[in-house]
């Protein structure tokens, strides 16, 4: 049991969920539960290597474990890297090789098994976080301590979290695996349904744009399972079908966006929009973008850049901070710290960027180009194995379950185009990206050997 990864899984599943609340809040720096979990990692690789089940081939893990070891070289060799960075290396270390990475000899009941623990756990632990966090909208509870905000930020809900957009990427897996449950016929249905409520109406509150993207896809994919891919149409019909429900879901997203807004009004409050949703401003500024004219060019970049919150300012200084490491990179945690030092780019400083808000661009600045290189070669790996596993498991009973499961790393990765990615230790969400990603790779490795059956 000690060696068991399952249940190592498990224990690094809550030391996540507590580095996504806001521990700030109370003025806790570091989470020290990562000292017990890093040596207990360091006993299960060392009893893994013993029995032989230490092989990094089976998951093309071997790149991102290299990727691994740079960001660990790049974070101890940059001066500007502190207790933070360490931890923050040595641990994405440890997603790496026993989050991602599994056994050797890891079948299909094991994922079973795993799976079977993982949901529950992380629908009771973000279930109570997100209804909390929506009492707190009810009451309109607001407040700050020690540079850290708990409760309401502006017309936005982060309720008890940290930040509200790694929230809203995990209120979206969360709600993917309650429908696993469902799907599977786990224990407490009802509970799994009141829980994906929940999630909806905690996502719709925190205004977060990705999170809304994820959701359509979610959507899309479940009506595909349901709908279209046992059925005969032509092809225009199905491009038809799909754009019209898009447009569909994206207008009640919106709706249920001017929905929130009553408990205000029944408060006395009133509130006033931030660039969450300025379509008007998005039309004008591809308007200037389009005109020709170099001065309205840079006018459509600044718009972009305000409703974006800053993001082309971000890319600007992640350039900036990237050119001073280019090889290896800067580590772990030292954007901000680099960008404040050894950039002119200065807009957002007064905020709490700490990374470039981008997965490429912060496999670039974390890890230099040699890393960077790495990712892409892993992306492209991961593109593929998807597609493979999606097409070899089509009309099969497995279908579902893979498909969740891609839905997970791709709500993840949606995510992480404009907001927390894939190798900083701040969400529960980018771990279980990770963690069902692995199950993937074990899938392709079944299916390449002929071990997979037709059920799960």
């Amino acid at each position: 049991m000690f060696f068991n990864r399952k249940y190592y899984k498990l224990c690094f599943i809550v030391y996540m969920f507590i580095n996504t609340l806001a521990l700030g809040y109370l003025g806790v720096g570091v989470n020290y539960m990562f000292v017990p979990l890093l040596i207990w990692a360091i006993l299960i690789i060392g009893y893994d290597l013993y029995k032989g089940e230490f092989k990094l081939r089976s998951n093309y893990n071997i790149l991102m474990v290299m990727q691994g070891i740079i960001l660990l070289i790049a974070t101890f060799l940059n001066n500007y890297s502190d207790f933070n960075s360490y931890v923050i290396a040595l641990m994405q270390m440890v997603i790496y090789v026993l989050i991602f990475g599994n056994r050797a000899s890891m079948n299909k009941n094991d994922i079973i098994d795993e799976v079977k623990l993982i949901i529950p756990l992380v629908n009771v632990l973000v279930g109570v976080a997100s209804f909390v966090s929506i009492c707190m909208y009810v009451i309109d509870f607001s407040d700050v301590a020690n540079g850290w905000n708990l409760g309401m930020v502006g017309s936005r809900l982060c309720g008890v979290y940290f930040n509200s957009n790694p929230a809203a990427f995990l209120a979206c897996i969360t709600i993917v695996l309650a429908l696993i449950a469902i799907r599977q016929k786990f224990k407490y249905k009802f509970w799994y349904l009141i829980n994906i409520g929940i999630q909806i109406v905690y996502i719709l509150l925190t205004k977060c744009r990705a999170a809304l993207i994820i959701l359509i896809v979610m959507v899309l994919m479940i009506i595909y399972y349901f709908l279209i891919r046992r059925k005969v149409y032509a092809t225009y019909k199905k491009i038809l079908f799909i754009v019209s429900l898009s447009c569909i879901i994206a207008f009640l997203s919106i709706f249920g966006q001017q929905i929130t807004k009553v408990v205000p009004m029944f408060q006395g409050f009133t509130t006033e929009e931030t660039s969450r949703f300025q379509i008007g401003k998005l039309e004008e500024a591809m308007h200037l973008l389009v005109s020709g004219n170099r001065e309205d060019f840079n006018k459509g970049l600044t718009i972009i850049d305000d409703v974006s919150n800053g993001r082309i300012s971000l890319t600007k200084t992640a350039f900036e901070v990237w050119k001073t490491k280019p090889l290896i990179g800067v580590g772990a945690n030292n954007f901000k710290k680099i960008g404040s030092q050894e950039t002119d780019i200065l807009e957002y400083w007064a905020v709490q960027v700490v990374h470039s808000h981008n997965v490429f661009l912060e496999a670039l600045v974390a890890t230099g180009l040699v890393g960077f290189v790495l990712f892409v070669i892993f992306f492209i790996k991961c593109v593929l194995m998807c597609f493979n596993v999606l097409k070899r498991s089509h009309g099969k009973a497995v279908y579902f379950i893979i498909q969740m499961f891609v839905v997970i790393v791709l709500s993840e990765f949606i995510g992480s185009l404009s907001d927390y990615g894939v190798f900083y230790i701040y969400s529960l969400s980018a771990t279980l990206a990770w963690c069902f990603l692995g199950y993937l790779f074990v899938y392709q490795n079944l299916i390449n050997a002929g071990k997979e059956d037709e059920t799960v």
